[in-house]
């Protein structure tokens, strides 16, 4: 697995600002600017900021942009030193400044991030991505982390009801209040230790303690499910939008066909595989293994008529019913049905 780097800039655009003797401050006219909340602000702000993509990917990278985001990504071979990849960091950097002087747009410093991405030579601050909390060794333990401060209270506050209703209602609640935090970034911590993503099935298995449920009565009669089985239902649901064309055609790009790398099938599997990149990873095996490449293994092994499914809703229900079936037989793996960990 190569090392990247990661280059973040915030930019926004500095007006100028054309000041009349003898006009208040509030009859400034404020002259070629994109101003926020109007109908036609995104699409101005499109074209005027999309060239900044030139000088970004003048090293070699590849930008991305969202709004006034600037992200630019780039591969190198592992055995590249860091300060080889910080220095074309920081020339990538300096040109996007200078495009920036000459048309008059501003990058906030404090929103820009310069990190190398590697399980092992990982260099440079945390910084959040859409949300989470990104280490650069890709551990996620500070994510977790975070999620867990703002998950705890939440579920004491829900077990201090416990005197006034019904284990309905307590089950219901949790759901309402700490599934959504708990599951909000999970294809962002997929990848991350089971030692780390154990911390979420002890907090909801703690839960179930206090109200005296077992996890298996819990999935059985309230479909209240471990949030390791319902992480892999997940990114299979993931993976099953990828197949029916509905993803981002970044994803479509990073997932391809089998067939379409291979010009053929695995025999024995059904007719919608996915291409794993298992052939493209020389380390940091165990680390794809638990990944959503590591997932792609389990749904190119789903049943043909699972695959066929139309929609992401009927397919998750099928593996949830799947799952629940295990679970009432008294299978020991239930909670492991799906998983590419094992």
């Amino acid at each position: 697995m190569g090392a990247r780097y990661l280059n973040f800039l915030d930019a926004y655009l500095k007006p100028r600002i054309d000041a009349v003797e003898g006009v208040t401050s509030d009859e400034i006219e404020i002259a070629n600017t994109v101003f926020q909340g109007t109908v036609l602000g995104p699409p101005l702000w499109n074209v005027f900021f999309s060239d900044v993509t030139q000088p970004a990917a003048s090293t070699g990278g590849n930008p991305s942009l969202f709004a006034d985001d600037l992200s630019v990504f780039q591969k190198f071979d592992r055995f590249v030193e860091n300060s080889e990849i910080t220095r074309k960091m920081h020339v990538c950097r300096t040109k996007v400044h200078a495009w920036g002087r000459v048309n008059r747009v501003a990058f906030d410093p404090s929103k820009e991030h310069v990190v190398i991405l590697h399980p092992i030579r990982g260099e440079g601050d945390s910084f959040k991505l859409l949300g989470c909390l990104v280490d650069c060794k890709l551990v996620m333990d500070q994510a977790i982390e975070k999620i867990l401060a703002q998950v705890r209270p939440k579920r004491q506050a829900i077990l201090r009801t416990k005197p006034h209703y019904c284990v309905r209602d307590l089950i219901t609640q949790f759901k309402t209040h700490v599934w959504g935090l708990m599951e909000y970034h999970s294809g962002a911590i997929f990848h991350a230790s089971d030692t780390l993503l154990e911390r979420f099935d002890s907090a909801q298995r703690g839960f179930l303690q206090e109200i005296d449920v077992t996890p298996e009565a819990a999935f059985i009669e309230h479909n209240f499910a471990p949030p390791r089985l319902r992480r892999n239902i997940g990114m299979l649901g993931f993976l099953h939008k990828r197949v029916l064309g509905l993803s981002h055609p970044a994803i479509q790009r990073l997932l391809p066909f089998h067939a379409d790398v291979f010009g053929s099938l695995r025999t024995g599997e059904h007719n919608k595989q996915l291409y794993d990149h298992i052939l493209d990873v020389q380390q940091q095996q165990s680390l794809h293994r638990r990944s959503v490449f590591g997932m792609v293994h389990i749904y190119n092994r789903l049943p043909q008529h699972v695959v066929n499914l139309t929609t992401i809703p009927l397919f998750q229900k099928h593996l949830t019913l799947e799952a629940r079936k295990l679970c009432k037989d008294g299978n020991p793996s239930w909670i492991d049905s799906f998983s590419c960990r094992l």
